[in-house]
């Protein structure tokens, strides 16, 4: 093999690795954007066919949850079990659980409202996801790993300094979205 064959062969494993990196990146950020979506849908559907005169009357997430498959709402998302049977559940793009749940905000100990609680997510999709999510205007809170935001309002400067680190390939954060009404 001539020096000129050699540097040609590493000139293409450089470009097919930059080329692998990239369709990586972008892979992750197509899972924030529909993640996003999700949970706006998710939520959407929760306001339209949840709400009842005494609010959103179930007694955990898991039963709001398993019953919102049930009914449809949620299209598009990972459900892990029978969709028919009310006990099905979600996962996020990355393996974590999602859970809607009657909310009583407030402490008026009834259920005007409900939360979405997603978990296992990675630190550049928790930032995207918080912000878009602040953004849309829908939720009335929002809590990153803890650090609650009451007004909603998350900027990419607070979210990156409340979004951890990933544990390797595994996503360690957790993200809450309140909804009033």
């Amino acid at each position: 093999m001539s020096a000129d064959a050699g540097a040609t062969a590493i000139f293409i494993l450089v470009v097919v690795g930059l080329i692998a990196a990239g369709v990586w990146s972008m892979w992750g950020k197509k899972d924030a954007g529909s993640e996003l979506t999700n949970y706006q849908n998710l939520a959407t559907n929760t306001i339209g066919q949840m709400k009842g005169v005494d609010g959103y009357a179930f007694s955990s997430g898991a039963k709001m949850t398993g019953v919102l498959i049930q009914n449809g709402a949620a299209k598009g998302m990972t459900i892990n079990g029978d969709p028919a049977s009310g006990t099905a559940t979600l996962a996020n793009a990355w393996g974590g659980p999602v859970v809607v749940a009657p909310d009583s905000t407030g402490g008026t100990g009834f259920n005007n409202g409900f939360t979405i609680t997603t978990s296992k997510v990675p630190q550049s999709a928790c930032v995207t996801i918080s912000t878009g999510m602040s953004r849309s205007g829908g939720t009335s809170g929002i809590k990153i790993n803890g650090h609650n935001h009451t007004d909603a309002r998350v900027t990419a400067e607070i979210a990156g300094s409340e979004c951890t680190a990933d544990n390797g390939r595994t996503g360690t954060n957790t993200l809450v979205f309140t909804f009033n009404g």
